[in-house]
């Protein structure tokens, strides 16, 4: 109402009175009854303080008591017993268990508003009766905890008992009116029964339980009982307690008073908000500046609210223009003095909240308007007179639930500015600078959409001539095409970065302490590893420093041997499956993926081999458990604790898991100390070798690291090692499955090198061609598409400034793959291109990283390599390889870019293999690269 300020509207005949020629105290008549109207500062402050002379009404319509008695009609003695009683409920310790309730509905508010945004951007929304069923739930949860589906019952008879008193109410009262058969007073008078039969059963289960020992006491009615029941306890006597009937009437009025005292302040918070986007920023800035992107940990939730100064000069400022009760209303029972006025006995008294809250001559001038700095000193100091805190006294005198109302707002405000307020203003300052994007959609931002069209993608394989980008990287390939080199989409409420610049890449690489891993996203993936991955800081150096020496050339040469064991397994079971025919069709990719995982089993655990394999077992079954689109993109807080059957298995494979790997280590830790021991050469051995040496180097454990990290980096070793080297393999296999030629040239480099030995470093190291093909393969498929980071400061990038907690995607594949880098044909299998080395053809530029960049390069890159070249060597020499027809070309990224649906190839053993005319073939092999340009 712009030219008339609302407070007229809802006191419209006492405005008139008081505004125009009667005067600030006043009186009106109801019926026969005088009603005396009191905004006099000196005269509240006096009422407040004499509150056993001005007491709260009696004798007023009946039928009003059936909503709610309990504290807010008792005086006295009554009013003292009911309050110490009621107290320990709302006491900050108590009230941080009820915060998930608060979480859980606000949620499912949430959610609804989603469903009706699916299709659109923006909608227009009446949040009037979403805010009200949200805070019934709310109360509905934490006063009834377990009973909630009985709560919210009880809620839906309240509100429509409500609406019948509410209107029965506005007319005179006649007295024993409440008592005429009418249709109205029968529906009353059932419902206040049905109501108390409600509460009473709860209460009753709930003290049966209680006397069992069977239930938790964290819902207000379990600490409500709790505390009657020591009270009664303490003094010996019942009469000290509250009954039954006490209990359900407290009961009733959590419902009435807690739920619309919440509502009425949220729904007029959003709406001046929304007027004033300033205060908007304001509240925001400081919400972000608390509590950050997280969920506050429960014991600190209380300190962290106690800073949200801004926030609670809004909340004041909106209890001032439209407090949840506008006027409060008294009695005095024996001629008292007031002032300078004497009120004869049972004189009704108004103290009107909101009337003083508009008096400009305590707020000044701007008192009609929204200004919440008027607060930014505290309400005392505002009004001096230290007598205008009506609206806080009423909430202190009336509504013991001052603390639960204030977390309640807090989380709402907080889940409205994380799924709305910042994604907004987020989105409006990366395009302000350029960047274009797709437009966030409530809450989930693009995740539906990724989800479907990464589905989609994944249903049917594509045509070997394909371009595969649009079927691994579905989503963003289309965005990048439509929106540019770098822009952005949503993972629910964060933007995503998509970078392909090589510039920022390349500043990104060197800046790791800018540009650092993510954090805060789903916990169940730090489940697979953490270890040197996922640290940062001196930590992350720590521990390269200490793991480094396992990945030394020197050290590597130990590990030949077990790899040269676990490919003479596999190549003997395909001699076996091809011992009848001349060739067999075969699902390579689970052979190379068993194969690769019993070297990382050797090599990681030497001797503990058997324990080694069990531990791939488990993390390949857990990877495919949390590993899905979903679990990746969008997060909901908590999740991971909820009793899925996904869940609970998820828990007992991590476990089993880490007990396995301690196990090892404990078993490797007890043999060191014995005086015979001898050094192992396994990953294992060397890593606690050197981080033994470096504890003793300073002579302090903290310099080393516990065996917990020692777990994580094994179990790093596991998930990164075997995926890796799995994946280059089998696209090194299905590309030289098509391309002969190329096969044709690493075989006779294999047999030029090796013949009929085993092969060596030595050997492996002189790979000129198979180290070309390898380095191909990793640019058209890389094992991982893209590389994430995040901000955690306002960031240069370029020309581009980031907010904190950005989100970032170094996309490896979309670089690899840009004609204009790599030319014309760079979506073809052309290994020559490598010929005079990366630098030559990427010309510095970092183009290409399929092990990363930077200073922290994948240490695993040698070890990976030598265990592909070795491989590779090993099946050229003993087969030759095609295409099957069956073969169904469907590259798919779950954390590495695997076959979805196999590598299907006709595998044909080579003729005179260990024989004589394997001798000969060895030798014209010699003789056909000699006779090349190629240099060995």
């Amino acid at each position: 109402m712009p030219k008339k300020c609302h407070f007229e509207v809802v006191f419209t005949f006492c405005y008139t009175l008081i505004d125009d020629w009667i005067g600030k105290n006043c009186f009106t008549w109801a019926g026969p009854k005088p009603i005396l109207h009191i905004t006099d500062p000196t005269m509240i402050r006096e009422m407040f303080g004499k509150y056993e002379d001005f007491q709260k009404a009696k004798g007023s319509n009946p039928l009003l008591t059936l909503l709610a008695k309990g504290l807010v009609l008792v005086e006295g003695d009554q009013w003292v017993k009911h309050r110490k009683i009621i107290n320990p409920a709302f006491h900050v310790e108590k009230l941080k268990h009820m915060v998930p309730a608060f979480y859980v509905s606000c949620d499912e508010m949430i959610k609804k508003w989603e469903d009706t945004l699916k299709e659109e951007s923006s909608c227009e929304m009446d949040v009037w009766p979403h805010l009200t069923t949200m805070t019934s739930d709310v109360i509905s949860r934490t006063a009834f905890g377990s009973s909630f589906v009985e709560g919210k019952k009880i809620f839906e008879l309240q509100r429509e008992l409500a609406e019948l008193i509410i209107t029965a109410s506005r007319s005179i009262y006649i007295p024993g009116s409440q008592f005429l058969p009418t249709k109205s007073n029968k529906r009353i008078k059932a419902i206040a029964q049905e109501v108390k039969g409600l509460v009473r059963g709860i209460i009753d289960k709930r003290v049966t339980e209680m006397k069992s020992g069977k239930c938790s006491n964290d819902d207000l009615l379990g600490i409500l009982l709790d505390s009657n029941y020591k009270e009664i306890k303490q003094h010996g006597n019942n009469k000290f307690g509250l009954s039954i009937d006490d209990v359900i009437e407290e009961c009733k009025l959590f419902y009435f008073a807690g739920q619309e005292t919440t509502a009425t302040l949220l729904v007029w918070t959003m709406i001046l908000l929304a007027q004033h986007k300033n205060w908007q920023d304001h509240a925001r800035d400081e919400a972000l500046k608390v509590f950050g992107e997280k969920k506050p940990a429960i014991n600190v939730l209380s300190d962290m609210l106690s800073q949200l100064k801004i926030i609670n000069s809004v909340f004041l400022e909106v209890l001032r223009l439209y407090p949840p009760v506008v006027a409060m209303t008294r009695m005095i029972h024996k001629e008292t003095k007031l002032g300078d006025i004497n009120l004869p006995a049972g004189s009704l008294i108004q103290l009107h909240t909101m009337l003083s809250h508009y008096d400009p001559n305590i707020w000044g001038d701007d008192v009609k308007e929204f200004n919440p700095e008027r607060f930014y000193e505290g309400v005392s100091k505002k009004v001096q007179i230290c007598n205008l805190r009506a609206n806080v006294s009423m909430i202190i005198r009336v509504c013991g639930g001052l603390g639960f109302l204030l977390v309640v707002l807090a989380y709402a405000w907080r889940f409205y500015n994380w799924v709305w307020l910042t994604p907004k203003n987020t989105e409006k300052f990366l395009r302000d600078q350029g960047l274009k994007g797709t437009s966030y959609k409530f809450l989930f931002g693009d995740v539906i959409e990724i989800v479907k069209v990464i589905t989609e993608a994944s249903l049917k394989p594509i045509n070997l001539a394909d371009d595969i980008l649009p079927r691994v990287l579905s989503f963003v390939h289309s965005s990048v095409t439509t929106h540019g080199k770098n822009c952005f989409i949503w993972a629910g409420p964060k933007p995503i970065l998509h970078i392909t610049d090589p510039t920022m890449i390349q500043e990104m690489l060197g800046n790791y302490e800018d540009f650092e891993k993510v954090k805060g996203a789903n916990p169940l993936i730090a489940l697979l590893a953490k270890g040197l991955a996922r640290l940062e800081g001196d930590q992350w150096v720590k521990h390269r420093k200490i793991i480094n020496p396992a990945f030394h050339v020197e050290k590597l040469k130990h590990m030949i041997p077990a790899f040269y064991m676990s490919c003479d397994e596999m190549i003997k079971k395909w001699e076996d499956t091809l011992k009848e025919e001349s060739l067999c069709e075969m699902d390579v990719w689970p052979h190379l993926q068993t194969m690769t995982s019993d070297m990382i089993s050797r090599t990681a655990f030497g001797s503990s081999f058997m324990e080694g394999k069990r531990i791939f077992e488990l993390q390949r079954e857990l990877a495919n458990l949390i590993i899905t689109p979903f679990n990746i993109l969008f997060y909901i807080p908590g999740s991971q604790f909820l009793p899925t059957k996904s869940n609970k298995r998820i828990k007992v494979i991590a476990q089993e898991v880490t007990d396995l790997v301690r196990g090892i280590i404990d078993k490797r830790v007890t043999e060191m100390k014995n005086e015979k021991y001898c050094s192992k050469d396994d990953l294992l051995g060397i890593l606690l070798d050197s981080n033994y040496e470096e504890i003793k180097q300073h002579g302090n454990n903290k310099f080393g690291l516990s065996i917990g990290d020692i777990i994580e980096e094994c179990k790093l070793f596991y998930f990164a090692g075997q995926e890796t080297t799995a994946t280059l393999l089998v696209w090194t296999m299905v590309l030289l499955a098509q391309h002969k030629n190329w096969q044709d040239r690493a075989r006779n480099e294999a047999l030029k090198v090796f013949g009929e030995r085993k092969p060596d470093i030595d050997g492996l190291n002189q790979l000129k061609i198979i180290n070309k093909i390898f380095l191909e393969v990793l640019r058209l498929y890389p094992p991982i598409v893209a590389l994430a980071r995040m901000t955690h400061k306002e960031t240069k990038l370029g020309n581009l400034t980031l907010p904190a907690g950005s989100l970032i995607q170094l996309h490896t594949m979309l670089s690899h793959y840009d004609p204009s880098i790599w030319g014309d044909d760079a979506k073809e299998f052309n290994p020559e291109r490598f010929s005079e080395g990366v630098s030559k053809v990427t010309k510095g530029q970092a183009v290409y990283i399929p092990f990363g960049g930077g200073p922290r390069v994948c240490i695993g890159q040698n070890f990976s390599m030598l265990e592909a070249k070795m491989t590779l060597v090993m099946i050229l020499s003993h087969f030759s390889f095609e295409l099957s027809p069956s073969y169904s070309h469907a590259p798919r990224s779950i954390i590495t870019l695997q076959p979805q649906f196999g590598a299907h190839l006709i595998i044909r053993k080579l003729s005179g293999v260990g024989s004589n005319e394997n001798t000969k073939k060895v030798e014209n092999a010699r003789t056909d690269l000699s006779s090349s340009n190629i240099t060995i």
